[in-house]
């Protein structure tokens, strides 16, 4: 039987892929928010050219991994994608602990180079979510999917900043290489795969569907820059915390001290997530959405001015419980606009343009931080105005969206 399509099936799959996730991506948040600190122990000094190897670094990964996607896509859709997900972490275990065993700045970026073909998990993990659920259960897959990915935010910086701060940032990676094989080894043992059908016999909605057929659709263009803002301001944010953090006065554990900042306010994007999906079910998303960009950015301009880690840490918090729900509302408006039959696809090309904001933030931010920090905060700032600009003119229809009710 497929595992998909019985009554229980699909659910043990979700929530199997939903540890998985949240295994692998407590394990990633163990380095990933602290990769200026570790440019700095591996030699470079100068605060300029941390900001920008930083980014270089944070960027170089998802941007390689965007390129490969369609790849990959296609290569899921021969082989299945539980195939795609144990490459993905299988790779991840060996690349990162070879991380923590560099001893320079260009080692590590030719590691995180081979990241990059190694990379792509969480989009293909939001595909699998999507199609391993009935049509009409996608959005709660998704949920516990991003559910996992947020929580690990909290989870992980806090416990990671402690360990770079005590017994150093390279335990982190070694750390981290281990969480990856541990959730390998729940995805082969927990995730049951239906066997992909032979070439002759495959339907035409199972057919790779080109990103030409979504751009016809009305409001598709601007649900995907609606997720590449919010994405490219929450993963700039992660980089300029640890660097704000290491030019604020008096602070000596930097690593512990960022990692505190991003899970709370990890948990106060959770939270975020929690309650505009709710809100969402009697109030229109675009409307929700459009204050969250309109609150959200104000605020993130308002941090250039933090001048002490308390300060920074309010403004942070409050940043994600605005920002927090951003992700999860434009993916329910971009599941909307699609028919059913192709919403796997859709989600799918979404999460590309997810991964260019994953790439494109953390260069443009390590940028403009390396001359001025106010300059990062203000350019996301500017983005969530965009954002705003196109819900109420470029797109007004989706003000009045709403949920379609469960049956």
């Amino acid at each position: 039987m497929d595992p998909r399509r019985s009554p229980e099936g699909w659910q043990r799959n979700v929530w199997a892929l939903t540890l998985c996730v949240f295994i692998a991506f407590v394990g990633f948040q163990f380095f990933n928010p602290f990769l200026p600190l570790y440019v700095r122990e591996l030699g470079v000094t100068d605060p300029a050219r941390i900001a920008l190897w930083s980014g270089l670094l944070a960027a170089v990964t998802p941007a390689i991994s965007g390129m490969l996607a369609p790849l990959f896509g296609r290569l899921a859709d021969r082989f299945g994608r539980k195939l795609m997900l144990i490459r993905s972490l299988a790779g991840f275990t060996v690349i990162i602990a070879v991380m923590g065993l560099v001893t320079s700045v260009e080692q590590l970026l030719v590691t995180r180079i081979l990241q990059g073909l190694f990379a792509g998990f969480s989009p293909m993990a939001m595909a699998v979510a999507s199609v391993s659920a009935p049509r009409e259960k996608v959005s709660l897959a998704i949920a516990r999917v991003q559910g996992a990915q947020l929580i690990s935010v909290a989870v992980g910086p806090a416990i990671g900043g402690l360990v770079a701060s005590h017994l150093g940032t390279r335990v982190a990676f070694f750390i981290t290489a281990a969480m990856c094989a541990l959730a390998l080894v729940a995805l082969i043992v927990l995730f049951q795969e239906s066997r992909p059908r032979p070439a002759g016999e495959d339907r035409a909605e199972d057919r790779p569907t080109p990103l030409r057929e979504f751009l016809r659709y009305r409001h598709f263009v601007p649900v995907m820059l609606l997720l590449v803002i919010a994405q490219f301001i929450d993963r700039g944010l992660a980089l300029t915390i640890p660097l704000h953090v290491a030019h604020l006065p008096g602070i000596e554990a930097s690593a512990a001290t960022s990692g505190i900042i991003i899970s709370v306010a990890a948990a106060g994007a959770a939270l975020s997530s929690t309650v505009v999906a709710r809100l969402s079910l009697v109030l229109p998303i675009g409307r929700l959405l459009f204050v969250q960009f309109f609150i959200g950015g104000a605020l993130c301009g308002a941090m250039a001015l933090a001048t002490n880690a308390s300060g920074l840490l309010v403004l942070r918090t409050m940043v994600a419980l605005c920002l927090g729900g951003a992700l999860t509302l434009a993916y329910t408006l971009g599941g909307m606009i699609v028919p059913a039959e192709t919403r796997g696809a859709a989600f799918g090309w979404l999460a590309m343009g997810v991964q260019f904001g994953t790439a494109a933030s953390p260069l443009l931010s390590g940028a403009l931080a390396a001359v001025s920090l106010a300059n990062a905060y203000l350019m996301d700032a500017g983005l969530a105005a965009i954002a705003t600009v196109v819900l109420a003119f470029g797109a007004p229809d989706l003000l009045r969206r709403r949920e379609p009710r469960q049956t």
